[in-house]
């Protein structure tokens, strides 16, 4: 087999793929926009895996992590926002936190929106956005909400 008939496949796969990380972007988006949670968090993840840098690795991290969380992969969404406070601190806020929180939140895991606000705040100790969430469930939340806040001790 000559090699040009050898490469000539895994060029065509490639080009099918859509691998630059700008395509993906939009997929992801595009995922999202339908409420296709888990195929946006795996089109922005195959974008980041593509090579993408700067502000668009920002922006496929930020749909990757909406897509997990509308998802409610709570685990997925807890290693992502620790690996982004690190390699992206100046961009990781107390904000951040309570959003993905309200999207976990949303896709039906209220105990896992709580573990992301505590993440959050032991992240952000003196983050007043944080801190108005948690006041805000400790106010009007469940029964199973409050025993979980109690049991991370933010309710005597």
């Amino acid at each position: 087999m000559s090699r040009t008939a050898a490469v000539l496949p895994l060029l065509c796969l490639l080009a099918a793929c859509g691998a630059d990380p700008e395509d993906r972007l939009e997929k992801a988006r595009a995922h999202l926009a339908s409420g296709a949670w888990a195929d946006a968090a795996a089109a922005a993840s195959q974008g980041l895996a593509a090579g993408a840098e700067g502000p668009t690795a920002w922006r496929l991290e930020l749909t990757a992590l909406e897509g997990e969380a509308r998802a409610g992969r709570t685990g997925d969404v807890l290693a992502r926002l620790e690996r982004l406070a690190e390699a992206w601190a100046a961009q990781v806020t107390g904000a951040l936190y309570v959003q993905t929180a309200g999207q976990v939140k949303e896709a039906g895991d209220a105990a896992g929106a709580i573990n992301v606000l505590d993440a959050g705040a032991r992240r952000f100790p003196d983050d007043a956005d944080i801190a108005r969430a948690i006041d805000q469930l400790q106010a009007s939340g469940s029964a199973e909400e409050i025993e979980r806040l109690r049991s991370l001790g933010y309710v005597e």
